[in-house]
């Protein structure tokens, strides 16, 4: 039986061949040059379908086709046969050695390097997984017996063994201390200290600053002793006392032309609070019937929030009961008896 894919390659190769003609006279068309000629003008459409008329006419009549003939056996057969000797096989020869090993790693290297590992593991375990729970279903639990828990415990604590008493360390002796203390002194041997420095002098210079002299002849500077003089006292000759809604209670002292004004500040009540109302510190404002008393300079609301700005001073009272009405008799009241 002829072999279809080598009959398909004949049969291209007999058609590459009866078009190799054609396809050469095409190149060389398009690689010539088109010749400029005179120039043309348009066609008369009248006499275009005229010569298009006459030319259909005179076309013979078309016969009825027939079908081509059924390719046979022997057809192929001749065809194959012309084709192996134009084109005789050659003698294979046998194939390399296949280093199995060398192809095994190849494949494993190729697997590691690959998504496609990670897939497979991944339904390998799940498969695993389904099959031992399949074979090894899960069943409830059920509570534990808590006599069992303590008897398993009182076992556990029975098997332990039996403390021992333990024993006084041994006391130091005076020979282990002397060996201690000569080991450090072997180790860390005493050196001999510095001279001693002494005073030699001391003196106040003229800055008021006191300095001593050392036996080593340096001097020391110990600061200040001897401060400056003060300034003049203030008397006074005049004394008034006023009252500043502002500021408070204010005593100036005069004496000459000098003035001297102390105050002595108190707690001024700035009404009731209202957004944008700026205090001083110690003022004081009355809001939702509690006094609250500034901390510091602010314009915030009064409330516990703003505990940096206020301070509570009082807190609200508790409202008062309902009063009672009072009916007063429309005629004079006696009082002791007699009539007022």
């Amino acid at each position: 039986m002829t072999d279809p894919i080598d009959f398909g390659k004949e049969i291209g190769g007999l058609i590459r061949e009866a078009i190799a003609p054609v396809k050469r006279e095409l190149e060389e068309l398009r690689e010539r040059a088109p010749e400029k000629g005179d120039p043309g003008r348009d066609a008369d459409p009248e006499m275009v379908a005229e010569q298009v008329r006459t030319a259909l006419e005179a076309l013979p009549a078309p016969a009825a086709g027939k079908d081509a003939d059924p390719v046979t056996d022997d057809q192929i057969a001749l065809q194959v046969a012309r084709h192996l000797e134009a084109n005789p096989v050659s003698p294979g020869r046998d194939a390399d050695q296949v280093d199995v090993e060398a192809l095994a790693d190849l494949v494993v290297a190729k697997l590691l390097d690959s998504d496609r590992l990670a897939t497979l593991v991944d339904l390998a375990t799940s498969a695993a997984v389904a099959k031992h729970f399949e074979d090894h279903p899960v069943r409830d639990g059920r509570d534990a017996d808590p006599a069992l828990v303590a008897d398993m415990v009182k076992a556990a604590v029975d098997a332990l063994p039996a403390p021992k008493d333990g024993r006084d360390a041994e006391p130091v002796t005076e020979d282990q201390l002397a060996a201690q203390v000569a080991k450090h002194l072997t180790a860390n041997p005493p050196q001999d200290g510095a001279d001693g420095v002494g005073l030699a002098g001391a003196m106040i210079d003229r800055a008021g600053e006191l300095v001593i002299t050392t036996t080593k002849g340096e001097a020391i500077r110990l600061g200040k002793v001897v401060g400056e003089d003060g300034r003049d006292g203030l008397s006074f000759e005049t004394a008034a006392g006023d009252y500043d809604a502002e500021r408070g209670f204010v005593i100036t002292l005069g004496a000459g032309d000098r003035r001297k004004e102390f105050v002595l500040p108190y707690m001024v009540h700035r009404g009731f609070w209202r957004e944008g109302l700026g205090v001083k510190a110690g003022e004081s404002i009355t809001h939702d019937g509690a006094l609250w008393i500034a901390k510091r300079s602010n314009a915030s609301k009064p409330c516990l929030e703003n505990e940096q700005d206020w301070a509570l001073g009082a807190r609200k009272g508790r409202d008062g009961k309902d009063g009672k009405s009072v009916r007063v008799p429309a005629e004079p009241v006696p009082l002791g008896g007699s009539h007022a």
